[in-house]
């Protein structure tokens, strides 16, 4: 057995944020994976897997970022770059972002007076904003869902859906 990371802090408030991050997570979700090295956690959120991060900000802040896998393998076309602007101006929090063959879409706000409904929010607009939009992109542009590449990597078959049984 590895012994276990250290983590490492920027600031004091960071380190704080971390810990009500993680506290809430431990009593508001069922599973979710803490990341030492890094000090992120991952989480299956619906069909989403989500990526939440904690940053410095400041000497006296932190920002959380919750972030979501939502396609892989796409190409970087410019249409689908001008799809991911028009899809920024219709979302009213978080944006959709385009790096190298991935597309995220992610929510960041400040953590030092977080509360669990803030952080419930948020992991709740991020996850149904990828569910509502992935597989729309892969249809028009190609790639796969972040559930569909975890399930293939892991060698685990899609359950059907009832609307496929009919």
């Amino acid at each position: 057995m590895s012994p276990a990371q250290k983590r490492q802090f920027h600031t004091q408030c960071q380190e704080e944020v971390y810990r009500q991050v993680k506290s809430y997570l431990d009593e508001l979700v069922d599973e979710h994976f803490d990341d030492a090295e890094h000090c992120d956690f991952y989480l299956k959120y619906g069909s989403t897997v989500l990526e939440i991060s904690i940053h410095p900000y400041q000497e006296d802040d932190a920002v959380i970022e919750i972030l979501a896998f939502c396609v892989q393998g796409v190409e970087p076309t410019a249409e689908l770059m001008e799809e991911l602007l028009r899809l920024n101006s219709e979302v009213v929090l978080g944006a959709f972002s385009l790096v190298g063959s991935d597309v995220f879409f992610s929510h960041s706000f400040l953590g030092r007076r977080l509360r669990p409904e803030q952080l419930i929010a948020s992991l709740d607009i991020v996850a149904n904003v990828s569910d509502e939009y992935d597989e729309q992109i892969v249809e028009a542009f190609g790639g796969e869902t972040a559930l569909e590449r975890l399930r293939h990597e892991t060698g685990r078959q899609a359950p059907k859906r009832d609307a496929d049984r009919n």
